[in-house]
């Protein structure tokens, strides 16, 4: 999964620093990006998480930063009740990452009507959805099974020849 542009407009009170508060954002949406499309982590039988590090827990790289990427910060009034009129700008921009979720499930739609795939066009995508998943939802797993059914076919006619 590639995203190609991300537009975030973020209000974050009156700043005491935009410098912090809009590295909080990028990387809040980026954590979000990746907790929606590849933070599958593995749980035994008690529950327990059992991912040991990142060789098999995979976390947000380079490649999860949208191509092109525009944030935007908003000062809002000023206001008595928070800290110097200032906003949280950690969290709350993770939550908007479900935006790319959302893109990631029009995407299959449109390429289940593309290749014809005789799939329903509403299907249920759980959180992640790893790179695998968004394969299969597409129906791009049934072309590379036929692909290889089509190469061993012919490797059992070869033999035979």
């Amino acid at each position: 999964t590639t995203i190609l542009r991300s537009d975030l407009v973020y209000d974050c009170g009156q700043s005491l620093n935009p410098a912090v508060d809009l590295g909080q954002v990028e990387g809040a949406f980026v954590q979000g990006v990746g907790f929606f499309t590849n933070e599958d982590y593995a749980t035994n039988a008690d529950g327990l998480v059992v991912n040991d590090g990142t060789w098999t827990y995979k976390i947000p790289t380079v490649d999860t930063i949208p191509k092109q990427f525009n944030v935007e910060l908003i000062n809002s009034a000023r206001d008595q009740k928070r800290v110097l009129s200032s906003k949280a700008s950690g969290e709350p921009p993770l939550l908007l990452a479900a935006s790319v979720h959302c893109a990631m499930r029009e995407a299959i739609r449109a390429a289940r009507k593309e290749f014809k795939a005789n799939s329903p066009l509403t299907f249920q995508m759980d959180v992640p959805a790893t790179m695998a998943d968004v394969k299969e939802l597409c129906g791009l797993d049934v072309v590379e099974r036929h692909l290889q059914s089509l190469t061993s076919a012919a490797a059992s006619a070869a033999v035979k020849a």
